[in-house]
């Protein structure tokens, strides 16, 4: 059986071609909007996406938690519409991020700066990992998902809130000996030999070196067009391989009626794949050309960049290795449970030592490649409710504007305070994992 030569995992995915799935890019059904939990849901999302924004997490685990429990919506259904509404709200950040960069505002502390190296490192490695996830989700059980969105929240939530206490730690030490220089010294007072130890640096040397504009830290037209070519691999190759498998399904007999005469399909290919796909030889050739092209170009810009990193900007191997290890596992995650990448990449960056308004600014930077490779697979093989996406989307862009401008304005109040802004990406993280957990449960007391 073809089925069988080309994915035996859809044999036991009935829900690949469950028709409660499938939504037509092309098709807007604006019943869907009339509900009274639409308003619900997008005034949840609202506040959500001005704390998300605020903490540079990207949103898209807390927007799969609020689309299930106040959008009533099913794990899978959510997972894919929460990757369109990250979009929107990306797209904002990083508007917002780079006027932020090229025209700072008078009496700022400094700019809102983006780590184009970390960017160069993280990209191709996330979009190799968004790739695998989008495959993996058509195969994943609702409670599945759930289970390890949960599980991934509560982590992240425990190790944000320890940077923030450690930062807030060391904030409080170096206001107490700011404190102490200030005063007249006692008599009796101890010698500056007697101190406990040298104060611990709040800022790491990436970061030091972003903020005295390193020349080799901007974007420039050869890393676009890498960008966008990745993007565009990643993408035509997911969409390829989700359309292949449900065209084989259909010949077997285990798929829906239609699926080879899919119009993108039928555009791009002539009308021929559904001939090349009934040899068995072809079609093993086809499933395999999809899958790895992608993850060898992914790859081989992944150790591009990374050599630039260690050239340029002094990384190490390891470092870079680290970086990569977490960007693919990120990218996963993204596709397979719906977390916009941010709700990584943000903590990630603050425990590898990066300046926190540093850390938001790349964060979200990333996140508008993860979102936007999640987001047009899911749309072009028929995931994404459109009607729903254009509403919580443009919620969303306008929270995320608010948020992102939130956190420029606590930088310049608050200088050298990166504890507050650390402390909005454990609350975003924590209020997530709640809402998670919640949704948990009630798949849990609907199973028993």
């Amino acid at each position: 059986m073809l089925l069988s030569l080309l994915d035996p995992a859809l044999q036991s995915a009935g829900h690949l071609f469950d028709p409660a799935l499938q939504h037509p890019f092309w098709i807007f059904d604006w019943q869907e909007v009339a509900s009274p939990h639409v308003l619900f849901c997008s005034l949840a999302l609202f506040f959500s996406g001005i704390l998300c924004s605020a903490a540079g997490i990207g949103g898209g685990g807390v927007y799969v938690a609020v689309l299930m429990v106040v959008g009533t919506l099913s794990p899978h259904n959510a997972v894919p519409l929460s990757k369109a509404v990250v979009f929107f709200g990306a797209m904002a950040s990083l508007v917002v991020n780079l006027r932020r960069m090229w025209q700072p505002q008078e009496g700022a502390s400094k700019p809102a700066v983006i780590n184009f190296h970390a960017c160069r490192v993280v990209v191709p490695a996330a979009l190799v990992g968004t790739f695998m996830g989008v495959a993996l989700n058509v195969h994943a059980e609702g409670r599945t998902i759930v289970v390890l969105l949960t599980l991934v929240l509560c982590f992240m939530t425990v190790m944000v809130t320890r940077t923030a206490w450690q930062q807030r730690s060391r904030e409080l030490l170096a206001q107490t000996e700011a404190s102490e220089e200030r005063e007249p010294l006692l008599p009796n007072a101890a010698s500056a030999d007697g101190a406990a130890g040298p104060p611990v640096p709040s800022y790491s040397a990436s970061a030091s070196k972003l903020e005295a504009r390193d020349p080799a830290n901007n974007a420039t037209k050869e890393d676009m067009a890498f960008g966008i070519l990745l993007l565009f691999v990643v993408v035509a190759c997911g969409v390829l391989h989700f359309h292949m498998q449900a065209c084989v399904a259909e010949q077997d007999g285990h798929g829906t009626v239609g699926a080879c005469k899919h119009p993108l399909i039928e555009k791009l290919f002539a009308g021929q794949l559904e001939v090349w796909l009934s040899s068995a030889s072809t079609a093993a050739l086809l499933d395999a050309a999809v899958k790895v092209v992608p993850c060898v170009f992914c790859i081989v810009m992944s150790m591009y960049y990374g050599r630039n990193a260690y050239e340029q900007a002094s990384w190490t191997f390891p470092t870079v290795l680290i970086y990569q290890v977490m960007a693919i596992s990120t990218g996963l995650l993204a596709g397979l449970v719906g977390v916009g990448g941010g709700l990584i990449f943000a903590p990630f960056f603050l425990f590898m030592g990066m300046d926190a308004s540093v850390a938001v600014a790349t964060s979200s930077t990333c996140v508008l490649f993860t979102s936007s490779s999640t987001t047009i697979q899911y749309l072009l093989t028929d995931r994404v409710i459109m009607t729903l996406a254009l509403v919580y989307g443009l919620v969303t862009l306008v929270a995320s504007w608010l948020g992102t401008s939130l956190v420029h304005r606590l930088q310049d109040s608050f200088q050298g305070r990166q504890s507050y802004i650390t402390g909005i990406v454990a609350v975003a993280v924590g209020l997530s994992a709640v809402v998670s957990l919640q949704k948990f449960f009630e798949i849990g007391a609907t199973t028993v």
